[in-house]
């Protein structure tokens, strides 16, 4: 109920707001809640395009990491964020999952929020241990079939992007995997590595450390086509399993209530920033694609996304309460 007047009370407060308030903006730094650390996929995204996207806007962007709670923690502190301008942040596939997961979440994303832009997609790797003796996604579901739940699934938590998309892929593979949570998916792919678990779902970074390492095997990529930073890597189209998309992607919201003028000069300067080649390199080296879509094409975006993986979450009978 507070929530509900909180909103209510801002949005009459807003409509008192001359204009040229709203062209005035911004006049002093921007902040940007990231809901993850240093080196997660959401902060390496906002920190590809921060310079660029401070010239755009000729103010400094001001990074404000807040790990925790599968990314609970920054989300919810970006809706009761005032809506400003002054203060907006990244919402990502997690964001999209964690409201289906439980009974009561602190934020929801059509409700407390405005999409801007969406920044990146990403693909995830399959990966299994190098000891598993397969070397094609085929090899390793004929011996999951041979071997039902004695396979280990590594990922990073139940209802993550790394466990329900493998959900997905088991299902369309008749297979079942007994599932490993872990903290992190760089500390599911670390035990991968050490031949704890047999498969991960893994972020692009994550996979590159790992087969770096020399001690884990890429079977297949969750991408519409093959990908420069994995050539020889086949889709999961190629290995015969067409219309599973289990793409993660991150983008940039505000709170609900912000001024519309301030949310299109904000759309504008990052469309500008992810088309700086530079940004899109850095973007594309850390695996992920840089994304564009803004506005009502990215808030249609996660409405359907956020829908699509309910039904995965009901599916599949997860929770995290």
């Amino acid at each position: 109920m507070q929530r509900r007047h909180f909103i209510a009370a801002s949005a009459l407060g807003l409509a008192r707001i001359p204009s040229a308030w709203a062209s005035d903006w911004p006049s002093r730094p921007v902040r940007v809640i990231v809901p993850g650390g240093p080196g997660s996929p959401a902060d390496v995204a906002i920190r590809a395009l921060q310079d660029v996207l401070a010239r755009q806007l000729g103010q400094a962007i001001v990074v404000d990491n807040r790990p925790g709670g599968q990314g609970i923690i920054g989300v919810e502190a970006l809706a009761k964020a005032a809506p400003d301008g002054y203060t907006v942040g990244l919402i990502n596939l997690q964001s999209a999952v964690t409201p289906a997961l439980r009974a009561k979440t602190p934020f929801d994303l059509q409700r407390d929020f405005v999409a801007v832009t969406q920044l990146t997609t990403e693909s995830p790797v399959l990966l299994a241990r190098q000891g598993l003796g397969v070397k094609t996604l085929a090899e390793l579901v004929a011996l999951a079939r041979r071997q039902p739940g004695q396979l280990t699934l590594g990922s990073a938590g139940a209802g993550t992007p790394s466990h329900l998309g493998m959900a997905l892929l088991q299902r369309a593979a008749g297979i079942e995997l007994r599932h490993v949570p872990y903290r992190t998916i760089a500390a599911a792919v670390t035990d991968l590595t050490g031949g704890t678990v047999d498969v991960v779902l893994s972020g692009s970074a994550a996979a590159q450390q790992g087969l770096n390492a020399g001690r884990v095997v890429a079977l297949a990529i969750a991408a519409p086509q093959r990908k420069k930073a994995f050539p020889g890597l086949p889709t999961l189209a190629e290995e015969g399993y067409p219309g599973i998309d289990l793409r993660g992607w991150t983008g940039v919201a505000a709170p609900a209530g912000t001024p519309a003028p301030i949310v299109a000069r904000l759309e504008r300067a990052l469309v500008a920033a992810l088309a700086d080649p530079n940004v899109a390199s850095r973007i594309e080296t850390s695996g992920a694609e840089p994304g564009g879509a803004g506005g009502a094409a990215f808030g249609a975006f996660v409405a359907s996304e956020s829908k699509r993986w309910r039904q995965v979450v009901v599916d599949e009978k997860i929770t995290q309460d």
